[in-house]
């Protein structure tokens, strides 16, 4: 698969359109899909533009196989949760197990990215008080 095959499904793995991708990466539409055509060539600072943009490796977009990885702001991202879900797992008298813990980070850390991704709400993870104390007592 060609590099210009790869970008095309990294930004649509993104979740992007083809304008919200060029707005981003500040160029026009065009030239963006001239790109993803194999019309034109990509700058190595482009390239790490892109991966940044979609959220991908940009030596892993070089090699043909597309991984997402997490930016920073997901990393922020998942950091509040954890932080929320301590927070609430203190008050309470017993623990969960691990696996439990996990699962309710992921949980919510899923729920409230695709929330803020549709609606452009603020990311708030203090949403699901209630959903972490039901899933503590199911364990």
């Amino acid at each position: 698969m060609a590099l210009s095959d790869d970008l095309k499904r990294a930004r649509q793995n993104a979740g992007l359109t083809m304008v919200e991708a060029a707005g981003e990466l500040g160029m026009s539409q065009g030239s963006l899909s001239r790109i993803e055509n194999g019309g034109t060539g990509i700058t190595a600072q482009r390239l790490i533009d892109m991966a940044g943009v979609y959220g991908v490796s940009p030596s892993m977009l070089m090699d043909g196989a597309v991984v997402n990885a997490l930016s920073d702001k997901d990393l922020d991202r998942i950091g509040e949760v954890i932080e929320f879900v301590e927070e609430v797992l203190s008050e309470h008298s017993t623990r969960p197990k691990p696996t439990v813990v996990r699962k309710t980070i992921l949980a919510i850390f899923r729920q409230e990215s695709a929330s803020v991704h549709k609606s452009g709400a603020e990311f708030d993870p203090t949403r699901y008080r209630e959903l972490i104390s039901v899933l503590i007592k199911k364990d």
